[in-house]
């Protein structure tokens, strides 16, 4: 009798592996909604300071910027120190969050040009090699 594996069904023990997954997150972070999410799905949080990025999750440095930090960030060149710093790292994310409340490329945002913002965008991508997601909200991030 020949026996038929299901490769669709769920391992157990590899979904617990998945959930026990350490996320290391900056002490500054600590007040944000993410930290929430992460502990409801059932990952190991450890709060601390980092040095370099917002998140850690096994080789890949994280930094996390809600649009307005992010444009905030851009103009006083905070962020451009940041990239520089998240290079060490082999595996690196930008997250913009807060695509669903606030329009990145508005007019009215601090008096940039929206073109402006596609052209640092395009530098993060390019240049410092780092990729992006934008996401609506915390849930989502």
């Amino acid at each position: 009798m020949k026996i038929i594996h299901d490769i669709f069904a769920k391992k157990k023990s590899r979904e617990k592996e998945i959930l026990k997954q350490k996320i290391t997150i900056d002490y500054r972070e600590k007040n944000s909604l993410v930290v929430s999410e992460l502990v409801k799905l059932g990952f190991e949080v450890e709060i601390k300071e980092l040095k370099v990025a917002d998140y850690l999750v096994k080789d890949v440095a994280i930094e996390r910027k809600t649009v307005s930090d992010f444009i905030s960030s851009m103009i006083n060149q905070r962020l451009r120190n940041q990239l520089e710093e998240l290079q060490q790292y082999p595996n690196k994310l930008l997250i913009i969050e807060g695509i669903e409340e606030h329009e990145i490329y508005s007019e009215d945002k601090e008096g940039i040009n929206p073109n402006a913002i596609r052209g640092f965008l395009l530098s993060i991508l390019l240049k410092y090699k780092i990729p992006i997601i934008f996401t609506k909200n915390s849930g989502d991030t």
